[in-house]
């Protein structure tokens, strides 16, 4: 991979920092096996008109090249590393849709991630807002990154509360959390019968641990006064 080509795609800032964990920067999908690189082989292409006077110049594709692609939402440029296979027989340009489309399968995995990890931290410590700050901390999601006030918007969103009992099944809560991710990301099909005995409707209880969903900083500041 030391070609030295790539394309810059335009991303959001968390989708930025959770491509740079796990595939490194420039962000590298040949590196590890995933999910990713067969939609990004896939997506790219080649330019369809060129002046016959640029063609005869170039003599042969540009290695680098900025995707023109206007979104408010995708402003923070990312460069992905092309294979010398991959820049030949594909191309090095990308189609603003499948600029989208790339990136909602990025934002997926990314908060498919900071879900599970924020509410089986919350499971133990009773706390959603401090398992927000943790998982902030722990993976370098500062608040321009990744605020606060969007990742718990997006727990309501998603998640569902689940009274824990831990003498007898933390185990199966965890697993019940997990299996249920697997399932919205379509790993398991609903034939699957351990995502259908997830989905069944079935009675919760209100915690007992109290959980303070505000911000703890703020929290601290209004028991002071």
């Amino acid at each position: 991979m030391a070609s030295g080509k790539s394309i810059i795609i335009p991303c959001k800032p968390y989708v930025k920092q959770f491509l740079i964990q796990n595939f490194g920067y420039p962000v590298n999908l040949y590196s590890v096996a995933n999910p990713f690189s067969y939609l990004f082989r896939t997506y790219l292409t080649k330019p369809i008109l060129l002046e016959n006077e640029k063609a005869k110049k170039l003599g042969r594709p540009r290695q680098k090249i900025r995707s023109c692609f206007s979104d408010s939402q995708l402003d923070v440029p990312v460069e992905f590393v092309l294979s010398d296979h991959d820049f030949y027989s594909y191309g090095w340009e990308m189609h603003p849709l499948h600029v989208r489309a790339l990136n909602t399968t990025f934002e997926q995995s990314a908060k498919l991630f900071m879900r599970t990890c924020i509410t089986i931290d919350t499971l133990m410590s009773g706390s959603l807002a401090a398992s927000i700050r943790r998982f902030q901390d722990r993976y370098n999601y500062p608040e321009e990154v990744w605020s606060f006030q969007s990742i718990k918007k997006d727990i309501d969103r998603n998640t569902t509360r689940i009274e824990i009992d831990f003498d007898t099944d933390i185990y199966e809560k965890i697993q019940k959390i997990l299996l249920h991710n697997l399932y919205k990301l379509g790993t398991l099909s609903k034939n699957n019968h351990f995502s259908h005995e997830y989905n069944h409707p079935r009675h919760i209880q209100h915690r007992r641990i109290s959980q303070n969903m505000a911000d703890p900083l703020t929290s601290d500041r209004l028991d002071s006064e």
